[in-house]
Order: C-alpha cells, then sequence, then structure tokens
C-alpha cells in the first residue's frame, strides 16, 4: 500500500511542479521586465530602440554602434519576451509567434506618439497621432 501511495504522490507532483516552474519564470520575468522599463522607455523616446511588428524590440539604426550597455538591454528583453511568449502560449495553446504577435499589436497601439516601430515591411516609421 505504501508503494502505491508514494507512487501516486510522484504522479500527483509531476502534474504540480510544471505548473510552479511556470509561476517562478513568469515572476522571474516580470521582475527583470520590470528593472528594465524604465531605460527602454527612455531609449524609445530617444529613438534608439523600438518595437517590431514581430512583437521584439531593436536599435531604429541597426548599427553596431549602440553601446554595449544598450546592445545588451536589448538582447536580454528580446529573450526575456521569447521565454515568456513560450509560456504564454502554451497556456494558451497557441505558438509563441501568436502570442508575440499580439503583443506587437498591443505596443504599437500603445506606443506614444514620435516612437518607432518596425512594420512588417521592414520600415521603421514614427508614431504619429
Amino acid at each position: 500500500m505504501h508503494k502505491k501511495a508514494a507512487l501516486i504522490w510522484v504522479a500527483l507532483m509531476m502534474l504540480v511542479m510544471p505548473a510552479i516552474a511556470v509561476a517562478q519564470s513568469k515572476d522571474e520575468l516580470k521582475e527583470r521586465f520590470a528593472q528594465r522599463y524604465a531605460e527602454l522607455l527612455r531609449l524609445r523616446a530617444a529613438g534608439v530602440v523600438g518595437e517590431t511588428y514581430l512583437g521584439y524590440v531593436e536599435l531604429v539604426k541597426g548599427d553596431s554602434s549602440a553601446e554595449a550597455r544598450v546592445r545588451d538591454l536589448v538582447s536580454a528583453e528580446n529573450a526575456d519576451r521569447r521565454t515568456l511568449y513560450g509560456i504564454i502560449a502554451r497556456e494558451q495553446e497557441t505558438t509563441p509567434e501568436k502570442v508575440a504577435e499580439r503583443n506587437a499589436q498591443r505596443n504599437f497601439a500603445n506606443a506614444l506618439d514620435g516612437e518607432w516601430l518596425k512594420h512588417s515591411d521592414g520600415v521603421w516609421r514614427q508614431k504619429k497621432k
């Protein structure tokens, strides 16, 4: 009987642990997004980075002359977005690309006047009201 109870417990934990791991990952991602938020806002306002139609941020000029810390910030933001899109996609039984597309649409709609947005034709345009 003890073996059966142990097997049931193990099976239950296998079901519960992924949910716990996802929650921790989402919390960790939320914290990292919050830490970068003010700097990303500043860089968007300055026209250094912009949102893309794919749901990620990029350097507007696209060249490697940006400071290493800016390139690192963009890379970290995109890596965390990619992870979050994957988590949400699993929860919603869709693809990370669909989640990214919805986020891009929201980011485009919420962009401030003058911020740069990269459209599906690959062209950067400043948002105008």
